[in-house]
């Protein structure tokens, strides 16, 4: 594979709308997650992968003989949202920049993974591992993709999961969501925003009750509104973003709650407990040494028959667990907290061969004396009994994870390549 051929399968894989839809027969995610499998499991095999598909929850392709190396990848990716550029499975190209939904998450690393490791057998490099692309149908949501590998297939004894961020990830936050639940308040018709609880919802809106506080709420905050005889339907907008970045994007449910504050009490206090992505509205201000502070989004909020429903995302120092987070949230709030989804905190000390190894194939590309990094997002090295996240978003580079027009730089991407010759050549091949 050379990097036209790589830049091509890069736009056919990103073309494909992976986001997970209704399950069908032997189709788990959808049929368009399946579809993406079906042909990513076809490429792999091309260039010469042994391929086996995992009942349409995972599938994989390896190489080589020996221990098992995994590199986890996903092809699910979360829902597009409005206001982009370009369509976003149409891959378009501009200014050498790929924009399309998965370009960064997680499309684009998997395809740079394969060009590293193709030029590497292509230059007839031996393995002396048996080396595994693993690809999860299932991260956005729920893992089950996951669930289904650990139950049925071989664990890799080590692994990488280019994920995340450079020079190397050695420690992720504990992830955990909750549901806040309140009582569907009198005047109060609807409540919608946001897609998924990792996205800053980027639109809000709720039809009300047209009273006064209401009225004069309207004239001073930032919304726009249409009145229907007693009731008004507001809509607030921001900027969507991952959400264990909440401070990159803006939050447009919490600006619907500020406005809403002045005749309902749930959304005081819902606005009160969040407008604060560091969690000092819900005594959660808290930070270690080894993986900083904790974070929030509130990432959905809608109308649901009688109730209102939250969901929540909190990325959480590694010293803090998950249920101290769900007993000190519930203590500050009004509504009713439940505890959901989690993943446990990962850490690997940087003086393990594995970091010592990626983090010197990411100085000698990149001529740096970088050192590893806490991250609050969640990768799949959490399955692995040793693994870390590498890549492939460069320091200082953003390109819209999660947010509209995400985009791949083929410079960075080609670079992000290199970076994987090196790590994977020093790991898993011959000298």
């Amino acid at each position: 594979m050379n990097f036209e051929q790589a830049k091509q399968e890069l736009k056919k894989i990103l073309a494909i709308d992976s986001v997970e839809s209704e399950d069908l027969e032997g189709m788990p995610f959808g049929k368009g997650v399946n579809d993406c499998l079906i042909y990513s499991l076809d490429m792999l095999s091309k260039y010469g992968f042994k391929v086996k598909n995992g009942n349409g929850y995972y599938g994989y392709g390896e190489v080589g003989e020996g221990e098992l190396f995994g590199i986890l990848c996903h092809l699910d990716v979360v829902p597009v949202g409005k206001g982009w550029t370009y369509p976003p499975f149409s891959a378009t190209e501009v200014d050498n920049k790929i924009y399309a939904r998965g370009a960064l998450d997680d499309k684009g690393p998997f395809i740079s993974i394969l060009y590293a490791l193709t030029r590497l057998l292509d230059e007839g490099k031996v393995p002396t591992k048996r080396i595994r692309i693993i690809l999860g149908c299932d991260e956005e949501s729920g893992w089950l993709c996951m669930d289904e590998y650990v139950k049925h297939e071989e664990m890799p004894v080590l692994g990488i999961s280019p994920d995340g961020d450079f020079p190397v990830i050695n420690c992720e936050k504990g992830i955990v969501y909750h549901q806040i639940k309140y009582p569907l308040p009198e005047g109060l018709v609807y409540l919608k925003s946001g897609q998924r609880a990792n996205m800053v919802p980027n639109e809000a809106s709720a039809k009300v009750k047209a009273t006064p506080s209401i009225l004069s709420e309207l004239l001073k905050k930032d919304c726009s509104y249409e009145l229907d005889g007693e009731y008004v339907t507001i809509t607030t907008y921001g900027k969507s973003a991952h959400g264990s970045h909440p401070e990159s994007g803006e939050n447009a449910l919490i600006k619907l709650l500020d406005v809403l504050s002045c005749d309902y009490d749930f959304a005081k206090d819902v606005y009160n407990g969040f407008k604060s992505y560091d969690g000092r509205g819900v005594g959660l201000m808290i930070s270690d040494k080894k993986s900083g502070a904790l974070t929030l989004n509130l990432g959905t909020g809608n109308s649901v028959d009688n109730e209102i429903v939250f969901e929540l995302d909190i990325r959480h120092p590694i010293t803090l667990n998950k249920n101290q987070v769900t007993e000190i949230l519930a203590s500050h709030l009004q509504g009713k907290v439940e505890q959901g989804f989690y993943h446990l905190p990962l850490f690997v000390d940087e003086d393990h061969v594995l970091v010592k190894t990626l983090l010197s194939a990411y100085n000698e590309v990149m001529q740096t004396n970088a050192k590893p990094i806490t991250i609050g997002g969640g990768t799949y090295a959490r399955v692995l009994p040793c693994g870390v996240a590498f890549g492939p978003c460069f320091p200082g580079s953003d390109g819209n994870v999660h947010g509209v027009d995400e985009f791949i730089d083929l410079d960075e991407f080609k670079k992000a390549s290199d970076i994987y010759y090196k790590a994977l050549k020093e790991l898993c091949f011959t000298k």
